[in-house]
């Protein structure tokens, strides 16, 4: 059951806590796609996402170059970029499409670049800087956050987050 949802956020803190509060929520082996322009917060969010699973933030670098990290033994999470990668062949190259998901998580930032990662994917989310923060909208077609898409839904508008439909 396809779900969507937007979180609007106005720091870093604030978005390194919804990857924390979507990590908790994921069954392992989960394929999460990360796009946006430089600077909107992939980054970050990946920095979250580990430390939900005691993971030290500071151990999470921009994989621009080496196109790949590797983070934790359980669960395992691969962090993929796939900022320079150029043609579909180049793509396959990489290993996104080998990595052993069965303990893990992957998320790749740039996904959007090559349309074969669409259908791949489990949930994708859209980074955008706005005036006041970041937006990130949610893209569940899996189902997986639906109860907690429901809830954002569901949501006032709070103190801290706005959350939105």
């Amino acid at each position: 059951m396809k779900q969507e949802a937007q979180i609007f956020v106005s720091s870093e803190k604030d978005t390194m806590l919804i990857a924390r509060l979507i990590a908790n929520k994921l069954a392992r082996g989960t394929k999460i796609g990360l796009s946006g322009e430089l600077g909107a917060g992939k980054t970050t969010f990946v920095k979250g996402f580990v430390t939900a699973f005691d993971m030290h933030k500071h151990a999470v670098t921009s994989p621009t170059f080496t196109i790949m990290n590797e983070y934790g033994i359980s669960p395992r999470i691969f962090h993929a970029d796939l900022y320079r990668i150029e043609s579909e062949e180049d793509l396959i190259r990489t290993g996104i499409y080998d990595v052993d998901m069965n303990n893990g998580f992957l998320l790749i930032e740039w996904p959007e670049k090559f349309k074969s990662l669409a259908n791949y994917l489990d949930l994708s989310l859209s980074f955008h800087i706005t005036n006041r923060g970041r937006r990130i909208r949610i893209n569940d077609k899996n189902g997986l956050l639906a109860e907690w898409i429901e809830m954002i839904k569901n949501f006032k508008r709070g103190r801290k987050y706005g959350f939105s439909s």
